[in-house]
């Protein structure tokens, strides 16, 4: 890729959440994630909960053999495919009518 075009994935989106944690435990992670600065590190709630998430996936594709995180990957790659194909039909569409456009103007400029 180029320095500044970034390929767009759509498993990068992201989505809110809102989760109700105890008291103690967001208050430790709190102090922790502060200290963790001091020292040159660092740690994110959103970081700690999407690995958090991927572990129990990883957990329950051990127990049932299903991996629902590469079932949602292949969705959205289905979906971003097809959203992609529109994108380029929709641009052909509007690059051919400009084309078309441009053709007429010509010709009506010959008559004159």
């Amino acid at each position: 890729m180029g320095k500044y075009i970034t390929k767009n994935r759509k498993e990068d989106e992201k989505r809110v959440v809102s989760v109700r944690i105890r008291r103690p435990v967001f208050e430790a992670f709190k102090g922790a994630s502060l200290a963790a600065q001091k020292y040159g590190y660092s740690m994110s709630l959103s970081g700690v909960f999407e690995t958090a998430l991927e572990d129990a996936i990883t957990e329950f594709k051990e127990i049932s053999g299903v991996d629902f995180h590469e079932i949602e990957k292949t969705n959205l790659h289905q979906e971003w495919e097809k959203q992609y194909e529109m994108a380029l039909k929709a641009a052909s569409v509007k690059s051919h009518k400009i084309d078309n456009t441009k053709k007429n103007k010509k010709g009506r400029g010959k008559g004159k």
